[in-house]
């Protein structure tokens, strides 16, 4: 019964996280009724369990207590709606982490952590995989042979293709000094909006500029996505490395 509530929780917290994720890179909105269903499942399921005594009731506290810590903190600094509902959601869902075994192969491969809050190991994990990011982005650059200071950042692009990318930031502001255009880099970016995009093609027409530095900006409800997956697969990666 513990494996069949642990398949039903993944398949429940994977289609709606990944859905999750392409709504918002694709719209910048996640509907609340995506959070609901995923509340009210972890509430019945939490609920069937404890009625069945599988789950202890501290484990539920512990975890939706930790969950709203930090989706407290996350809407304090100014993190989207869905990472904060996402948090929430999560601890209800999982209030502590699956249990599942197959063919010899026990998930997570790493073991359950000592403090068992899944919420917490999808959080951190989650915030590692960002900070890996620039890391690829370096990578890409030394491929393409890019370089520059800002190859830890973003990447160029030619203009052409500009309108094509979606979920990305201008990196420098452009200055037009007699025949010249100067850049200068604008900390947190310029958001390319349609006046911005169409002075830049003009300047490609006039064969002034041929490419720009963009930096993608990818939701963070996308890294909670990719840690909830390595949470439960793989495991906690801060126990991972030092316990």
């Amino acid at each position: 019964m513990m494996i069949l509530f642990s398949l039903l929780r993944l398949c429940i917290g994977s289609c709606i996280l990944g859905y999750a994720s392409y709504s918002d890179v694709r719209t910048r909105e996640v509907s609340d009724i995506v959070w609901l269903v995923m509340s009210v499942s972890g509430v019945f399921l939490a609920s069937v369990e404890l009625f069945m005594g599988a789950l202890a009731p501290f484990q539920v506290v512990k975890s939706v207590m930790v969950g709203g810590l930090f989706a407290f903190l996350l809407f304090i600094l100014n993190f989207g709606g869905a990472d904060v509902k996402a948090m929430i959601s999560i601890s209800l869902l999982f209030p502590a982490f699956p249990n599942l075994s197959a063919f010899n192969l026990r998930l997570p491969v790493m073991q359950v952590p000592l403090l068992d809050i899944f919420v917490l190991s999808m959080l951190t994990n989650g915030l590692l995989i960002a900070l890996v990011s620039p890391l690829s982005l370096f990578f890409y650059n030394l491929y393409r042979r890019t370089f520059s200071p800002l190859m830890f950042l973003g990447y160029t692009v030619e203009l052409p293709l500009l309108r094509r990318k979606k979920n990305f930031k201008l990196m420098h502001e452009l200055e037009e000094e007699g025949s010249e255009i100067k850049k200068r880099y604008i900390w947190g970016g310029i958001e390319p909006t349609e006046e911005v995009l169409s002075r830049l093609e003009e300047l490609d027409r006039n064969k002034r500029i041929n490419e720009v530095w963009i930096t993608p900006e990818l939701p963070f409800i996308v890294y909670l996505t990719a840690g909830f997956f390595t949470a439960a697969f793989y495991g906690d990666f801060i126990s991972a490395l030092f316990f």
